[in-house]
């Protein structure tokens, strides 16, 4: 009977692979090819041996992950100063990807469309005929794109599986909040790592950008080595941005220092640090490029934005005489993230403290709303009140202390307009339905005229130039408005003599109201 061991060999060879081939079917992630290798299974780290890759010295394609302001603007202007390097920028929203690839840009930045757009001159069109580029941007005939090494897509997979260096500019959530744990909503960068774990062979530099607490870039090293395929390796390295929307080009272009961080480890590649830097040398002065560990420079980005926001709330904290509070997400995130390290670290009362921070500035923002709602009277739910200007910075309206003033308005039952000259009516609806705001109560307007027919309040959220005596007639909306016809004007940018004989009920923050006896 010597064939009856024999069976039993072969049949324990077949359930095992069985049992892989079925591991592989029920994989939470699908099966990924890239160069005729398929990838779904996760590699223990235990099983991983050292592979000795060709490291990047020279970068020829660069993919950076997320199209928001951030990621977007890095892109083009590392496209524009580096033409023989092949820039993608992926992202599976695909409304903004379209957006991107549209002749107008969903980020309004100074500059931004020179870069993109060739001149109108150069379009051979009749200059008489088009006297200026909003008119040129309506015409049927596409505008020629400058930067033909850029293109924006949706497939992430085949971004990353092409580049050399792979930039991580994941939007984090703007309604990111630390639950009982003290943990914080990373899904969206770990996502990426994930899609980059998926598809990598060879050698691949990663640079992560995005807000994010102290320790990611170690974290993210971790994840890769256990996740990824036995024929990836890699070099991660903390690359922070300091940008401010509005002057995020500028910024770009005329940094005061670029920061580069990376771990200290054996298998840290000197060359990955070159590759990065070479990305920045065209246009920043070698000794404006700072190397550091990873954490300082983690700490660094935090440590700046948290202290911004920290004078803006405790001017708050001293008197109530000012504007509108702190509305960047960057901010936002970034004194959560403090928040995070001091409670990883044990330090409950730098936390509070920095909670505080965050609590001061939304405290603040409800104030105003209040004082416009008390100069209503009858049923709020009869009353409508404008909003003009959404966010404080062209287009960047991810997170806007609009949105939580319309929110507080809505829940006092007051219906919202809202008008912005810089975002599409599109774009700001799906903004207020991604925060869950009650649309039934708001309405996204096209014209200033239009926001505040009819509404009992006016509320300037942007001292846009374009909501000026210029520009629009503010006698006559007063004309088409319900009394009391209160106008909040905190920037004092408006006439209040001439627009009190127009009929308006002039409020400005931080001077005392004082009612006729």
């Amino acid at each position: 009977m010597p064939f009856i061991p024999l069976l039993f060999v072969l049949a324990s060879i077949t359930l095992f692979f069985s049992r892989r081939r079925y591991k592989a079917i029920e994989s939470a992630e699908p099966p990924v090819v890239v160069k005729g290798h398929t990838y779904s299974d996760s590699v223990d780290e235990t099983e991983l041996q050292p592979l000795e890759s060709k490291k990047v010295e020279h970068v020829r394609s660069a993919c950076i992950i997320g199209a928001g302001h951030v990621g977007a603007l890095t892109a083009v202007v590392l496209a524009s100063q580096n033409p023989h390097i092949q820039f993608s920028v992926v992202d599976n929203d695909a409304g903004l990807i379209n957006a991107w690839n549209s002749d107008r840009p969903p980020v309004f930045e100074p500059g931004l469309e020179e870069m993109l757009f060739e001149e109108i001159s150069s379009l051979n069109l009749d200059a008489t005929a088009i006297p200026d580029q909003s008119i040129a941007s309506d015409c049927s005939q596409p505008r020629k794109r400058k930067l033909t090494n850029l293109t924006f897509s949706t497939n992430v997979h085949a971004g990353v599986a092409a580049a050399d260096l792979i930039f991580l500019c994941s939007e984090i959530s703007s309604t990111i909040t630390i639950d009982e744990k003290e943990r914080l909503d990373l899904s969206q960068l770990e996502s990426a790592i994930r899609a980059i774990a998926q598809v990598s062979t060879g050698h691949k530099i990663i640079v992560q950008k995005s807000t994010a607490p102290c320790g990611v870039v170690q974290r993210m090293k971790k994840i890769l080595r256990k996740t990824a395929s036995p024929s990836a390796s890699f070099d991660v390295l903390s690359n922070p941005d300091f940008l401010v929307p509005g002057t995020a080009l500028h910024d770009l272009l005329y940094p005061p220092r670029i920061i580069i961080g990376h771990i200290f480890s054996e298998d840290m590649s000197p060359g990955a640090l070159s590759a990065l830097k070479k990305l920045y040398i065209p246009w920043v002065s070698e000794e404006r490029i700072i190397t550091m560990d990873a954490w300082s420079s983690e700490l660094g980005k935090i440590a700046a934005n948290a202290f911004l926001a920290q004078q803006i709330s405790s001017l708050h904290s001293l008197s109530a005489i000012f504007g509108f509070g702190f509305g960047s997400s960057h901010l936002q995130t970034e004194v959560l993230c403090l928040v995070y390290l001091a409670r990883e670290l044990g330090l409950q009362q730098v936390a509070e403290y920095w909670r505080a921070v965050l609590r001061m500035n939304d405290s603040h923002n409800r104030r105003i709303s209040q004082r416009v709602l008390s100069q209503l009277s009858g049923d709020l739910t009869e009353q409508k009140i404008a909003v003009l200007g959404f966010t404080p910075k062209e287009n960047n309206n991810q997170y806007s202390v609009a949105l939580g003033l319309v929110r507080d308005l809505s829940k006092n039952g007051v219906k919202v307009g809202i008008y912005d000259p810089f975002i599409p009516a599109d774009q700001l609806e799906n903004t207020l339905r991604a925060s869950n705001a009650s649309l039934d109560t708001v309405t996204v307007a096209d014209s200033v005229e239009t926001a505040c027919a009819g509404c009992s309040a006016v509320i300037l959220h942007t001292d846009w130039e374009t909501f000026g005596h210029e520009k629009v007639r503010w006698q006559g909306i007063a004309g088409q408005m319900q009394s009391p016809k209160v106008f909040l004007d905190p920037y004092g940018v408006f006439d209040q003599f001439k627009m009190q004989q127009w009929g308006f009920k002039m409020l400005q923050v931080g001077v005392r109201q004082i009612e006729a006896k």
